[in-house]
């Protein structure tokens, strides 16, 4: 898994899956993953699960979606996301940076939020 769009991709799915499809999309993170952004931060997949897990029931019906192409290079992807309700109402944007291990498994993710709205405001 190195192509950036790839990656990104992978990556937003294992946070918009139902929980009990996060098992199966961690495998493609490290078992030592670690993820860090401004709110939260966890390592490994029990932790990473249960963390996915908190965020996402905060925001039932939303989704993250790539905002523009991803870009990278060496082991490191970058990525725009924004978080939509069902309306597709703009909630939450961020910039995340991947790092990849040599098997091309996620091993670091450094999260950015680039801007939230209020619940009744579009971004």
């Amino acid at each position: 898994m190195s192509d950036p769009k790839i990656v990104a991709q992978a990556y937003l799915e294992t946070w918009n899956g139902a929980p009990s499809h996060r098992p199966a999309a961690l495998s493609a993170w490290r078992a030592d993953a670690v993820y860090t952004d401004p709110l939260m931060s966890s390592r490994g997949h029990e932790a990473l699960r249960t963390m996915m897990e908190s965020a996402m029931s905060r925001f039932p019906g939303h989704r993250f979606a790539l905002d523009g192409e991803p870009d990278g290079h060496g082991p490191f992807v970058r990525f725009s996301w924004i978080l939509r309700n069902g309306a597709e109402e703009a909630i939450a944007r961020g910039t995340d940076v991947v790092r990849l291990d040599e098997n091309g498994r996620i091993a670091e993710v450094i999260g950015f939020l680039d801007g939230a709205a209020k619940p009744s405001q579009a971004m």
